[in-house]
């Protein structure tokens, strides 16, 4: 599935009389980084060029175009675990990559964009903005928030990791982030203004059905998780409440796509509690056109998160992407989401353990109707959060920075 990029297309720059050129930074896979993708592909459809320097991709070149968008995959992979060392090993491994890309090509861009995590990847633009390249850095995630979550008693670490983090945020030219709590605690820790561009699912992608997708709680009932597949994510908790499930609803069943540390484990899980067979884990790295095809089979999607300090400031952005579809969700509760979504517009488990998740999950496979009325409730609440929308306040923010 390949999309257009003169689809929705904004009317390009005239201003300066060639296109901009963005560079981008990003330690993720850029084939399955929704936010990443969203932003460029909207900037090379009103006419800009985009180049990314993102994660090596098994079976991807060195280089590629990917609708319109130029991707560089350095030669450093993705580690998702439990080590500290690993990630900032990681972390620093593809930042001084990074780095050297953009030193050798300092008047290359009219603004370089760092994606975190980590926050500190801003440093790598160093060289430009000797050349007087503007910095952007777009905080999707806190890294603080993560290696408070995953390193609890790693207090010099996270002391380091909190210190780089707030240099950072002060030595980008600007910050963006993708909810207004995170912009908040951001401003207090820098003292400087934010913006916000949320992370509405593109339209292009994630459709809504044009009819709701019942089903028949006597035959198959599709639960579904995408993302990051990792310990705090409940997928455990929610395979050991599908198993239990079972005995009502023999038809039940569970989708993963996604990649990450978890994976083995859940897998395990599934075996041992003799639900392997329905258990759809992946076996390969989904781009995201591939993930809004493999999601046209879901009737109720996950999001059984459990509470830590990284997961208490999120909005999910498959919560957002089953919302769009117009797929019933059942979720975790932290601030963020209640601030976006009632309670009548999802099902919330307080919190998500196998217990909570198996009530919540028979309570929609065995109604339907109810389930369904709750995705239209949460299709409202999207109407207002819309990616044509969010881009128009991307565009202002690459704009601003560049006529500087």
């Amino acid at each position: 599935m390949t999309l257009s990029a003169t689809q929705n297309a904004s009317p390009p720059r005239r201003d300066r009389g060639r296109p901009l050129r963005v560079g981008m930074i990003v330690v993720s896979e850029y084939e399955s980084d929704p936010r990443v993708r969203r932003q460029a592909e909207a900037l090379v459809a009103r006419g800009d060029e985009v180049t990314v320097a993102a994660l090596d991709a098994p079976g991807r070149p060195a280089q590629d175009v990917v609708d319109g968008v130029r991707v560089v995959h350095l030669p450093t992979r993705k580690y998702r675990g439990s080590s500290a060392k690993a990630y900032l090993s990681l972390y620093g491994g593809f930042g001084a990559r990074a780095a050297g890309w953009l030193a050798r090509r300092p008047r290359a861009f009219d603004v370089v964009q760092a994606h975190s995590m980590p926050e500190a990847l801003v440093f790598a633009g160093s060289v430009p903005r000797l050349f007087g390249v503007p910095l952007l850095l777009d905080v999707h995630d806190l890294t603080s928030k993560l290696f408070a979550s995953k390193f609890v008693d790693r207090r010099r670490v996270l002391a380091a990791v909190s210190a780089s983090e707030r240099a950072a945020l002060r030595f980008a030219t600007e910050v963006l982030t993708v909810h207004e709590p995170y912009a908040d605690l951001i401003r207090t820790m820098t003292r400087r203004p934010v913006s916000v561009v949320m992370n509405c699912p593109d339209e292009r992608l994630f459709t809504p059905r044009p009819e709701p997708r019942g089903w028949d709680p006597a035959g198959e009932v599709v639960f579904s998780y995408h993302g990051l597949i990792a310990p705090r994510h409940g997928l455990v908790a929610a395979t050991e409440a599908l198993a239990e499930l079972r005995r009502t609803v023999p038809g039940a069943r569970l989708q993963v796509r996604g990649s990450g540390d978890g994976l083995d484990e859940l897998g395990e899980r599934a075996r041992a509690l003799g639900v392997a067979d329905a258990v759809d884990l992946p076996t390969r790295l989904y781009p995201l056109p591939e993930i809004v095809a493999e999601l046209d089979r879901v009737h109720i999607g996950l999001v059984p998160s459990q509470i830590d300090p990284w997961t208490d400031g999120v909005l999910p952005t498959k919560l957002l992407e089953y919302a769009s579809l117009g797929i019933p969700v059942i979720t975790f509760r932290n601030p963020v989401i209640a601030r976006y979504f009632p309670d009548d517009a999802v099902r919330y488990v307080d919190p998500a353990g196998k217990e909570t998740l198996y009530e919540a999950m028979r309570e929609l496979a065995l109604d339907p109707r109810r389930a369904l009325a709750q995705a239209r409730r949460a299709s409202e609440v999207m109407a207002g959060l819309r990616w044509s929308e969010q881009k128009r306040h991307y565009f202002s923010v690459i704009d601003r920075l560049t006529a500087k």
